[in-house]
């Protein structure tokens, strides 16, 4: 058997090296293709993770503007004396600050509107550890109580 081995031509092994190296092809083809098709998922998972914690800041600062807005209507309801406030909503992990300046308008006629405020409030949060602040001015009219 040995020396049958050793007396088979090159031409007669010349098939079965093939056979076993198109295998072999076959086997590195299917290494770099599971390689590129997990380098692609983790690119999509990579997306995936930065497009929620986009979404995430845009929902939280969404709420934080319904806040504010709540926050702006309820503080110029109130007498001159309690607008000036701060909260804090424990939830958004927001603080509101409220300030009141008097403003002096001049109108058409040559008058002057003495009545007048502006309605500073402030919103402060963070984000990761930025601190932000969202800011809305209001005029409010409050005249003097007689």
């Amino acid at each position: 058997m040995i020396r049958e081995a050793r007396s088979a031509s090159p031409q007669a092994l010349r098939p079965r090296l093939l056979a076993l190296s198109s295998r072999g092809y076959i086997l590195l083809e299917l290494i770099i293709a599971l390689s590129i098709f997990s380098i692609g998922v983790l690119g999509l998972a990579r997306t995936l993770n930065a497009s929620m914690e986009v979404a995430n800041i845009l929902n939280k600062e969404q709420r934080l503007r319904i806040g504010l807005r709540s926050f702006v209507e309820e503080i110029r309801r109130k007498p001159m004396a309690e607008m000036a406030t701060t909260i804090t909503d424990p939830v958004l992990e927001v603080t509101y600050t409220s300030t009141l300046e008097p403003v002096s308008l001049i109108m058409t006629r040559g008058g002057t509107l003495a009545d007048m405020y502006n309605l500073k409030v402030i919103a402060s949060y963070t984000v990761g550890a930025e601190l932000r602040e969202e800011t809305v001015d209001v005029y409010v009219y409050k005249p003097a109580q007689k």
